[in-house]
């Protein structure tokens, strides 16, 4: 009698402790998607350039791109990490000097196995401001 009782209880210990275990990716995937939008009123701003990366003293790793139709760029690395990201219209490079006429920064931070969406808002460059107050 005391064997099947402490059959129920061992079976359903085992149980719990199989279904717990949980598989571990040894090759997740680091999806994100940027999109752009105006600070003034949301709308989504195709054709900026949108310039994802690590601060230049840390590691030279960037992406660069042009936002679609939708005001979506999707990106995809192969790493957990956190990136800035820069977008930004009307850039115009007068000798060695860039101006914007739109600007807009934010960070985004890559999740293993999971498409990550971050949304950045531009707004009108201040040249007295440099580059984006994060």
């Amino acid at each position: 009698m005391i064997k099947k009782s402490l059959i129920i209880p061992f079976s359903l210990l085992l149980c719990a402790g199989l279904l717990a275990c949980k598989k571990i990716d040894q090759n997740p995937e680091y999806t994100f998607t940027v999109i752009v939008k105006t600070l003034a009123d949301s709308t989504r701003i195709q054709n900026s350039l949108v310039e994802v990366y690590v601060p230049r003293t840390v590691s030279g790793l960037s992406f660069t791109g042009y936002s679609d139709e939708l005001g979506e760029i999707t990106f995809e690395y192969d790493k957990d990490a956190v990136f800035q990201v820069r977008a930004s219209r009307g850039r115009d490079i007068n000798g060695s000097q860039i101006t914007y006429t739109y600007i807009g920064c934010t960070f985004v931070r890559l999740e293993p196995n999971d498409h990550v969406y971050q949304t950045v808002y531009i707004q009108p460059y201040d040249p007295e401001a440099e580059g984006c107050v994060l």
